[in-house]
């Protein structure tokens, strides 16, 4: 199991199984919450109330597709937050340190296996989301194929362009929360290791914390830096108006943190990590 696709193998069937739980939690989620919206409709439920704000409530098909829109943030956010745990996991496992595979390695696998995983519970959501919106579209004897409204005044390279757009930013997003958070348990440990006081968990959560602080106020000064910086060239050199793109700017600006971010991060495994397990 020391081949990159055995390594990527491994750990995503490992993660799967989490991916499969979020979503087998959300179904029941929205089953439990559609039963009681049916029975107690016209109430004042608020579970009709919060659903309707998103698509409606003239049917249950409209309820369904609320409720599943709803519960797709959660979902997504949960999940996030256990790759995050897992892949933290696996960076300090001494059992995944016994592979005959550098540390740097294994970072960038697991990290890259988190994102596929993401991928998976975002293409099963949207799959199902699309067969609830035609079923609800033909519900309201709309056919969701033809006549359609959306893109009308925009060119197709231009929509394949916003989606791509739209799709760099959530994976750029993706690895620069991974990568922020190894870097914030890496540097927590290594800094822990060396003060002079005992290493507890209680010092452990005041370094980690102190990290986590300084590390969002430096990326939203350094944001606002940035978006300042680019709408100012855009005006600067405009002779008309014009559209400022900062979803661009914000993945093009994931994307570099996340490599800065990983290369750090390698660097620490290299140096602090894979020195102290190999010599416990």
């Amino acid at each position: 199991m020391t081949s990159t696709k055995d390594l990527f193998k491994q750990m995503f069937l490992q993660k799967r199984r989490y991916a499969n739980l979020v979503l087998l939690i959300q179904t029941f989620a929205v089953a439990f919450m559609f039963l009681m919206g049916v029975i107690f409709k016209g109430n004042g439920n608020p579970i009709n109330n919060v659903a309707s704000g998103f698509v409606g409530s003239d049917n249950l098909w409209d309820l369904i597709l609320g409720l599943g829109v709803l519960t797709t943030f959660f979902a997504d956010v949960t999940f996030l937050g256990l790759m995050c745990w897992q892949n933290e996991k696996i960076n300090l496992s001494q059992t995944w340190k016994l592979i005959p595979a550098s540390g740097s390695k294994i970072w960038i696998i697991n990290i890259v296996s988190s994102i596929v995983e993401c991928a998976y519970i975002f293409v099963i959501q949207i799959v199902i989301g699309l067969v609830v919106v035609t079923i609800d579209s033909f519900s309201h004897h709309i056919n969701p194929f033809v006549g359609t409204s959306f893109g009308t005044n925009i060119s197709f390279i231009e929509s394949a362009w916003s989606l791509i757009e739209e799709l760099l930013t959530l994976v750029g997003l993706c690895l620069i929360i991974f990568a922020f958070v190894s870097l914030t348990n890496l540097l927590t440990r290594t800094i822990a290791d060396q003060l002079p006081m005992k290493n507890t968990t209680a010092v452990r959560l005041v370094v980690m914390a102190i990290l986590v602080i300084v590390g969002v106020i430096i990326a939203l000064r350094i944001n606002d830096q940035v978006l300042t910086m680019y709408t100012n060239h855009l005006f600067a050199r405009a002779h008309r108006a014009i559209d400022v793109d900062t979803l661009g700017v914000s993945a093009l600006e994931y994307w570099i943190g996340a490599i800065l971010l990983g290369i750090i991060n390698c660097l620490l495994i290299q140096k602090f990590v894979e020195p102290k397990i190999v010599n416990r």
